[in-house]
């Protein structure tokens, strides 16, 4: 092998040094980049998936409320309602209060409750 000298190794030192910096330079570069271009993207999604869980959550409410209003409706008529259904309406309820449902169903299911019909 040839003889090596200490400025050879130096100056592939300082090769590999100023590589690797640039390397490294370039990559952040890229990553601020793809981030800048990918913020607006990202909130678009956000407000998409946003809009989708409130969609959702109004049809589901206003199918509670429907099936409320029917199990209401028959059990004011004189309906006898089983155990079971009974559970289930105690169950849609909770959940349409949780969804923010609150109006003349919940009139409705008061007062059935305070004549103990359900």
């Amino acid at each position: 092998m040839e003889n090596i000298t200490i400025g050879q190794i130096a100056a592939l030192i300082a090769f590999l040094s100023a590589f690797i910096g640039g390397l490294t330079g370039l990559i952040t570069f890229s990553k601020s980049f793809i981030k800048k271009i990918l913020k607006p993207i990202n909130q678009k999604i956000d407000v998409l998936q946003e809009t989708s869980t409130n969609s959702r959550n109004n049809i589901e409410l206003e199918l509670i409320k429907m099936s409320l209003v029917n199990f209401i409706n028959d059990v004011e008529q004189g309906n006898n309602k089983s155990q079971i259904q009974k559970q289930n309406a105690y169950e849609l309820y909770d959940r349409y209060k949780a969804l923010g449902g609150n109006s003349y169903v919940h009139d409705s299911w008061q007062k059935l409750i305070k004549e103990g019909k359900i």
